[in-house]
């Protein structure tokens, strides 16, 4: 094209090829998920029109696809579950408005940051087991056997294992016959984009024109042709769906920030994850007046989208057209889809979530407090509600946290290796006498790994004119308890003839020990302020110490 070409115009053609790329796959997507969720497909197709065309609009990432994923379509089915069916649309459109309330709070409250305390373990748990859930919660639709609606689902497929004798053979048919489609045509490079709808297309028309008797989508619901007039959340069921829909929130922002970082913008920055939020949160508010479930970014549609070769955020803006248009033109057709034919494509996605041998086994393998994080999530997910699930890996990763920080620090013993550098040693139990010997504190310093890195120091008791340099580099935030600790360790030190000096001390943490007095127990004169230059302060404090 000319030089003089708008942008846009440059890449229009191939986000007019991502669009209508991720249009095709997730029209089935989006119905299926809805499935999962227990709700209307047609609010699946308004959530796949309204809120990808919105949230690409509003989101920080260009190539983020705000959607009801799969993860959020099995956490919606715990919260919706025990309500009566009639009440399931008005439950869902006032979640939907929750969500987007607390979405936007976190990114006006700047909240990203905070998401890296979900550790990679307890995500890996949650999503295996929300997997799990997907393909466990299909075996009905795959059978044609109705499981219970609100049992637990290892124990509702044990229930279809005893009356195997009541599984609908075409039914197990048409599922089948749809997943060795999808595998079949994932294999051909022209097909692939379309290897989740054809399936579909294929065992619909070979229903209709055989006359099998399998159960279909009109038999669950109704899809109207054409969007959806606006409806007001009924804001009166707010009090009993604020813990939910908080889960939902942090779950949708979870996922979300594993999209952005893994997915950068065209100039290899990485979008504002706070924007992600303030965007999804906008999105969820104006879609819950527009019968939208809740959504947030999607991993799996994210990447087809660049894979698909999207240039602009104007991808997932046509995406959510062409899925309108779909609607408005051939919406009631939607009802002639076979639900094992959906239940098939289920079962095939949540299966790839759950095979992820290698995430799983390095895990197990190279983190033994993750190693069992992982399993905890993944079988809260199996017995509790999935809402709840989250908040027990938050807690889990919170308490990994704490665990791990408190354990690695500890003092190590820096030996003078020539040429301003150290070399690094366990530290010794005593003070070797008449000798120089260099600490230095690893790992984090706060108030629970004070005690940890008390108990690392030398003994003083043994030694005679020994000296000890402990460098404190860095922004030390360990508040009043590391003044005091320096501080009776100082006297202890002294006590038995022996000095403390402290290297690498920044301005704040000499104020702090100033104000408490544990400088004038230390010493003016054994306090060495730091330098721009890494090590100099503790080679100036060797020589003060006559080293």
């Amino acid at each position: 094209m000319p030089a003089g070409t708008p942008h846009w115009r440059r890449s229009l053609p191939a986000d007019l090829t991502a669009g209508a790329t991720t249009a095709l796959v997730g029209i089935p997507q989006a119905m299926g998920f809805a499935l999962v969720a227990g709700i209307n497909p047609i609010y699946g197709l308004y959530t796949a029109t309204f809120s990808t065309a919105i949230g690409a609009l509003l989101t920080g990432s260009s190539y983020l696809k705000v959607m009801l994923s799969n993860v959020l379509a099995v956490s919606l089915y715990s919260v919706l579950a025990p309500v009566p069916e009639a009440d399931v649309p008005a439950t869902l459109f006032v979640l939907t408005l929750l969500v987007g309330l607390f979405q936007l709070g976190f990114g006006l409250v700047r909240a990203g940051s905070l998401t890296r305390f979900i550790s990679n373990a307890v995500l890996t748990g949650f999503v295996t087991g929300a997997a799990l859930l997907i393909v466990l919660g299909q075996a009905g639709n795959l059978t044609g056997y109705e499981l219970e609606r609100d049992a637990i689902q290892i124990l509702a497929v044990l229930d279809l294992i005893h009356h195997a004798g009541e599984i609908q053979v075409q039914a197990l048919a048409v599922g089948l016959l749809t997943i060795g489609l999808a595998l079949a045509l994932r294999r051909a490079p022209h097909l692939s984009s379309a290897a989740l709808l054809l399936p579909v297309i294929i065992t619909t028309l070979l229903v209709r024109t055989t006359g099998l008797e399998v159960a279909l989508v009109s038999d669950i619901s109704a899809i109207p042709a054409g969007l959806p007039l606006p409806v007001v959340p009924d804001l009166a069921l707010t009090p009993g769906l604020l813990v939910p829909a908080l889960a939902l929130a942090i779950i949708g922002l979870v996922m979300a920030v594993g999209v952005t970082e893994k997915t950068p913008e065209p100039d290899g920055t990485i979008a504002d994850v706070n924007q992600d939020f303030r965007g999804q949160g906008i999105t969820n508010i104006a879609c819950s007046f527009l019968q939208c479930a809740p959504a947030s970014g999607s991993l799996s549609a994210t990447a087809l989208n660049v894979s698909a070769g999207a240039r602009t955020r104007a991808a997932n803006l046509i995406s959510g057209a062409l899925v309108g248009a779909v609607i408005v033109l051939a919406g009631p057709l939607a009802e002639l889809i076979p639900l094992p034919a959906l239940a098939g494509l289920l079962i095939l996605i949540g299966a790839e979530l759950i095979y992820q041998p290698g995430e799983i086994a390095c895990i197990w393998k190279y983190s033994r407090t993750g190693r069992w994080a992982m399993v905890a999530t993944f079988v809260s997910t199996q017995v509790l509600p999935l809402q709840y699930s989250i908040y027990i890996g938050v807690f889990l990763s919170l308490a990994i946290y704490l665990v791990t920080s408190t354990r690695e620090a500890s003092v190590v013993r820096l030996v003078p290796a020539g040429g301003g550098m150290f070399r690094e040693e366990p530290a010794p139990d005593q003070f070797p006498g008449n000798q120089v010997t260099v600490l230095s504190i690893s790992g984090n310093v706060f108030f629970a790994t004070l005690r940890a890195i008390e108990r690392s120091l030398p003994s003083p008791k043994e030694a005679k004119g020994a000296v000890v340099v402990l460098a404190l580099r860095g922004r030390v935030e360990a508040g009043t308890g590391l003044f005091r600790m320096l501080e009776r360790y100082a006297r202890q030190v002294q006590a038995h003839g022996n000095r403390l000096i402290l290297a690498e001390v920044n301005p704040g943490l000499l104020a702090g020990l100033k104000e408490t007095g544990a400088a004038e127990v230390i010493g003016p004169e054994n306090i060495f302020i730091a330098t721009p230059v890494i090590g100099e302060s503790i080679l100036e404090a060797i020589r003060a110490a006559g080293g």
